[in-house]
C-alpha cells in the first residue's frame, strides 16, 4: 500500500502524484503555489487529503472502477458546475470525467472505493429511491453532524496508517477498507436530493466555463482567443466575462493566458534547454512578447522561467 506525505510549488507535480487518478491542476492564483498531500492507496481503495494554497482548476478523469466522494473541508470550489458546501458531497465514477475550480485555501478530504464491491453492499442495503441516486448524481446533501462523524471515524487512522506506514499488515488494509465502505452506505442512507447551484444565471455561467475548458482541452498547442471562444459558443464577450467572472472570480483574457503559462511551465519541466529554449516555447503557446511574457510567468508562478526546473538533456 502507498502511504506517503508531500509537498510541493508546482500544480502539476501535485496533480500528477496522486494515484491513479489522470488529471491536469492549471495555477491560476498568483504567486509561488505550496500544496500538500496526503494519500493512502490500497488495492480497493484510497484516502488523500490535499491543501493547495492558490486558485487552481483541476480538470481530468477520475480513476477506472471506483466510486469516489470528496468533501470541501476549506473555501467552497465548483464542480462539475456545482457550488459546493459544507453539508456537499461530491461524487464521481468509474473514469467520468470532471472539471473543478478551487479557490485559494482549497482544502479537501477524499475517499474512493472498489465500485463493483459497493454495488453488491448497497443492493441489500438501500432502498430504490438511495440506489438511483448512486447511479444518477453528481453530489449528495449530507447532513453536516454526519459528514463530521464519518472524518472523525476515518481520519485518526487516515492518520495513524501514514505515520506507520511500515507496519500496515493485509488484516489492517481491509479494516479501512471496510470502515470506508461503511462510511459510503452511511452517505448514500442519509443523503438528500441532489445539490443543486444557484440556478438561472449561475448554471448558464457554469456551462459556459466548462464548454470553453472543453474546448481549449481540445485545441492542443493551438491558442485560442476569447474572439474564437464567443464564435463557438455564440455568446457575446460580455456574456462570456460574466459567466468567467461568477464561477472564476476572473477575467476570461487572464484565465485563458494562465491555462497557456501553465501549459509553458510544464514544457519547460518535462523538456531539457538544450531541446527548446524557453523563447521557443513561449512562442509556441502564443506568447510573441517575450518581456510581457516573462513578467507574467513570474506573477503567476513566483519565478521566471528561466528559474524553472528544465529535464536534464
Amino acid at each position: 500500500m502507498l502511504a506517503e506525505v508531500r509537498t510541493f510549488n508546482d500544480s502539476q507535480q501535485h496533480a500528477g502524484s496522486i494515484q491513479g487518478w489522470q488529471q491536469v491542476y492549471d495555477q491560476l492564483g498568483r504567486g509561488c503555489l505550496t500544496s500538500e498531500l496526503r494519500q493512502l492507496s490500497g488495492d480497493r481503495f484510497q484516502i488523500f487529503q490535499e491543501v493547495l494554497d492558490k486558485r487552481v482548476v483541476q480538470h481530468g478523469r477520475s480513476p477506472k472502477g471506483r466510486l469516489c466522494a470528496a468533501m470541501s473541508l476549506g473555501s467552497p470550489p465548483v464542480v462539475q458546475g456545482q457550488q459546493v458546501g459544507a453539508e456537499s458531497v461530491v461524487l464521481l465514477r468509474d473514469g467520468e470525467e470532471f472539471v473543478l475550480h478551487a479557490p485559494q485555501g482549497t482544502h479537501f478530504f477524499a475517499l474512493n472505493v472498489d465500485a463493483l464491491r459497493f454495488a453488491r453492499l448497497a443492493a441489500v442495503e438501500l432502498s430504490g429511491e438511495q440506489l438511483k441516486r448512486l447511479t444518477s448524481v453528481s453530489a449528495l446533501s449530507v447532513d453536516e453532524a454526519l459528514l463530521l462523524r464519518i472524518r472523525q471515524r476515518i481520519h485518526p487512522l487516515f492518520r495513524h496508517f501514514l505515520e506507520h506506514a511500515d507496519t500496515i499488515s493485509p488484516a489492517a488494509e481491509k479494516m479501512l477498507e471496510d470502515e470506508l465502505l461503511g462510511a459510503f452506505l452511511d452517505l448514500f442512507t442519509h443523503a438528500g436530493d441532489e445539490v443543486r447551484g444557484r440556478r438561472g444565471n449561475f448554471a448558464v455561467s457554469a456551462y459556459l466555463v466548462r464548454r470553453s475548458q472543453e474546448l481549449i482541452i481540445a485545441s492542443g498547442d493551438t491558442p485560442l482567443s476569447i474572439l474564437d471562444l464567443c464564435e463557438q459558443l455564440r455568446v457575446s464577450r460580455r456574456t462570456l466575462q460574466n459567466s468567467f467572472q461568477a464561477v472564476t472570480d476572473m477575467r476570461p483574457v487572464e484565465y485563458l493566458r494562465n491555462l497557456r503559462l501553465n501549459a509553458v511551465r510544464r514544457r519547460l519541466i518535462a523538456t531539457s534547454a538544450s531541446e527548446k529554449n524557453v523563447g521557443e516555447i513561449a512562442v509556441a503557446m502564443g506568447f510573441f512578447h517575450l518581456s510581457h511574457f516573462a513578467t507574467h510567468y513570474r506573477e503567476l508562478f513566483g519565478e521566471s522561467p528561466s528559474e524553472t526546473r528544465r529535464a536534464s538533456s
